[in-house]
């Protein structure tokens, strides 16, 4: 069992590192198309769709794929002072409100994905009227 944890914390790495890696490639051609502005390492749309396609069904037992888009939406500049957090963007992408999933179910697998950021009853409420 812990090989099969340990084994699941090595792909989680490398799935937040191929992440990082593609946002850090697109940040490098935007900030060349767009002069000095910050890019956003937020893919809302694709956070969503790993975690709209994987997680529907039993959230008490999320697939790996489903930790993988949880842990990296709630993780992605958790902390950081930015107007809109990752993860609320990712839980007002429509697909997710289609098949069913909203912050409270993203957060609510976030610590059985072995999610180590100090989520609270007040995170999802920070999502509340912001886009």
């Amino acid at each position: 069992m812990e090989r099969a944890h340990g084994h699941q914390h090595h792909l989680l790495a490398m799935f937040l590192l191929v992440l990082v890696v593609s946002g850090a490639c697109l940040t490098g051609a935007q900030a060349q198309s767009a002069g000095a502005m910050a890019p956003d390492p937020c893919d809302s749309q694709f956070l969503a769709s790993v975690i709209g396609s994987s997680c529907p069904g039993d959230l008490d037992h999320p697939s790996e794929t489903c930790c993988q888009g949880v842990v990296a939406a709630v993780g992605i500049r958790f902390g950081d002072t930015v107007e809109v957090p990752c993860l609320c963007r990712v839980a007002k992408e429509r697909y997710l409100g289609v098949v069913g999933i909203d912050v409270h179910d993203i957060l609510r697998v976030y610590p059985t994905c072995d999610g180590v950021l100090p989520i609270g009853p007040g995170t999802a409420e920070a999502c509340q009227g912001r886009v």
